[in-house]
């Protein structure tokens, strides 16, 4: 069995090399792909998703696949920058993910007038509404592909409730919400998950609750995501 994680920060950072991506493949005997990136968009986590199973697909066409996916903030986005040198690992291209408080880092930066845009003009029902629909594509190709597959939000700060019975986004929302192996992006995430458990995230002085946890609640975490798993 395979176990394939994608992520931002939350699956990527902890006080150890344990994530609940390594207590997991413990759990279930898997070999373990963590292929998550601190700052990634929801953008980058579906598209590197995808095209890392296509690869491990046509390596491995009669391995048992189980995806795990810890979606990112919703007020990410991404540009397109030539000048970007990817490392050797990185499969993505030129892409870059960027963050609204980092933005004041990169004043000078090619990208900072298209991102101070795109936060002038960004709106929930917008982004949420092709997120769903995103997530509707993405889980079909993976039924497609006989992949299994749990998604959960990092954290839900930024998954605020919207009208979910307006048309344009109704069709998307009724099949990402009924669906069991979508924990819900409004209620549940990493982070709140920790916090109920009494957690505090190690990095508690720079970020606050929406910190980044360490070994002890990765290792929880992935309990639960085994017991979760389990009883599908």
């Amino acid at each position: 069995m395979i176990l394939y994680c994608n992520s931002d920060s939350y699956g990527v950072m902890s006080t150890t090399k344990n994530r609940y991506s390594e207590y997991l493949g413990k759990l279930l005997n898997a070999k373990v792909i963590n292929n998550g990136k601190g700052g990634s968009c929801n953008q980058r986590i579906i598209r590197n998703t995808v095209r890392d199973l296509t690869n491990i697909k046509k390596t491995t066409p009669d391995e048992k696949i189980l995806s795990i996916i810890c979606l990112g903030s919703m007020i990410r986005n991404e540009w397109w920058n030539p000048n970007y040198k990817p490392s050797d690992e990185e499969m993505d291209g030129h892409f870059q993910s960027f963050q609204i408080h980092s933005m004041t880092h990169n004043s000078r930066s090619g990208y900072y007038k298209y991102a101070k845009e795109w936060y002038r003009v960004y709106d929930d029902e917008a982004e949420q509404t092709n997120l769903l629909m995103s997530l509707t594509i993405l889980i079909g190709w993976l039924e497609s592909q006989n992949i299994d597959y749990l998604f959960f939000a990092g954290n839900n700060i930024t998954y605020k409730k919207i009208d979910y019975n307006s048309s344009f986004i109704k069709t998307f929302a009724e099949k990402i919400f009924s669906n069991t192996r979508i924990l819900n992006l409004n209620d549940f995430s990493f982070t709140r998950y920790c916090l109920e458990k009494n957690h505090q995230p190690y990095d508690f002085d720079q970020w606050g609750i929406h910190g980044h946890h360490g070994e002890d609640a990765h290792r929880e975490f992935a309990e639960f995501l085994f017991l979760y798993y389990n009883q599908l």
